[in-house]
């Protein structure tokens, strides 16, 4: 204050207008001070209601309904005809695919039904047998499918005797062309794979009752057939007399004895070779197809060893199906 006297006085000024201009300065000051403090509030008081604050209420407009034309109701009406015409179209369908389901639920029943037993075989009256040919050309058995064999000798409805001859003989052509292409079997080969199906019971007819009696399988062939796939047209009477000599030689060896009525053979599957083992015989899926095709008269019950389920794919498809084994394979009693 003594250095603002001092400059006043030179200036021709007094001590009370010093004091109101330091007055004035000091006010000043305070005002600038008052309107900061007020800033720093106001913009926290602000930062604070705009975290508070609501999201902002959507306005939703007001639409304007309009009347639709004459025009544009006969085009809704239509539209609604079409959609229930379709709706009706789908209801009969569904009805149908109901009754279809339905009828596949009572097939897929009686399936398992059946697969929850044993297979059963009733009724049967022919013996068993085995069809084979023996190839005298290469010392060879085959097993040739009952059906297609017996097709070829039966004669048929109103043939001639020229039709039939014909007919038999084409027939018997193209069974010897297939056997040429499977599997031929040695004489040991083909003992063992006979040998391997057991004894059945076969029930006698007298004259007052019956009488159960013990079969062995048989085995059946065609001479002819033989002749053919050797190679002959014409078969000679001694290789006619050596196939029947050479087929008497595996029907020697008979199988197990057993009170069944159906023959048995026990099959051993391995699933990592793909392969089966008859009695020491291992064939493949296609050459027990060609076994089981050629059982004919009353079938065979089949054991399956070595398996922990069902037949696996390629032994069901490649055998089993196609010879006619297409529900559950029975487990033989044990002994």
């Amino acid at each position: 204050m003594k250095s603002l006297n001092d400059g006043y006085v030179a200036n021709h000024g007094n001590s009370s207008e010093t004091f109101a201009d330091l007055m004035f300065c000091a006010l000043v000051v305070l005002v600038l001070f008052v309107l900061a403090l007020a800033i720093e509030v106001s913009e926290r008081v602000r930062a604070e209601l705009q975290a508070e604050e609501p999201a902002p209420v959507e306005v939703v407009e007001e639409v304007e309904l309009v009347e639709m034309t004459k025009e544009e109701v006969a085009e809704l009406s239509r539209s609604l005809q079409e959609q229930a015409s379709e709706i009706n179209a789908l209801r009969e369908k569904l009805a149908e695919s109901i009754n279809e389901i339905s009828q596949q639920e009572k097939a897929i029943a009686s399936k398992v039904a059946a697969l929850a037993g044993e297979q059963r075989f009733t009724g049967a009256r022919e013996p068993a047998s085995l069809n084979m040919a023996y190839d005298y050309s290469e010392d060879r058995y085959l097993f040739i499918p009952a059906r297609a064999s017996n097709h070829a000798d039966r004669r048929l409805s109103g043939e001639s005797n020229v039709t039939y001859a014909s007919r038999k003989t084409k027939e018997l052509v193209a069974i010897a062309l297939q056997a040429r292409m499977q599997r031929q079997f040695t004489l040991d080969e083909a003992t063992a794979i006979y040998e391997a199906f057991s004894q059945y019971q076969e029930v006698e007819p007298t004259e007052d009752s019956y009488r159960i009696i013990s079969s062995d399988v048989g085995i059946t062939y065609h001479v002819t057939l033989c002749g053919y796939i050797a190679g002959d047209t014409d078969i000679s009477d001694a290789a006619s007399q050596l196939v029947v000599a050479k087929l008497l030689q595996v029907y020697q060896s008979k199988g197990l004895s057993r009170d069944e009525m159906y023959p048995m053979v026990t099959l051993n599957v391995d699933e990592q070779s793909r392969t089966i083992d008859i009695n020491g015989v291992e064939l493949t899926a296609s050459d027990l197809k060609e076994i089981l095709l050629s059982i004919e008269g009353r079938g065979a019950m089949l054991d399956l060893e070595g398996l922990s389920g069902s037949p696996p794919k390629w032994l069901a498809e490649g055998a089993l199906t196609p010879a006619g084994y297409i529900s559950k394979i029975p487990k033989a009693p044990s002994d």
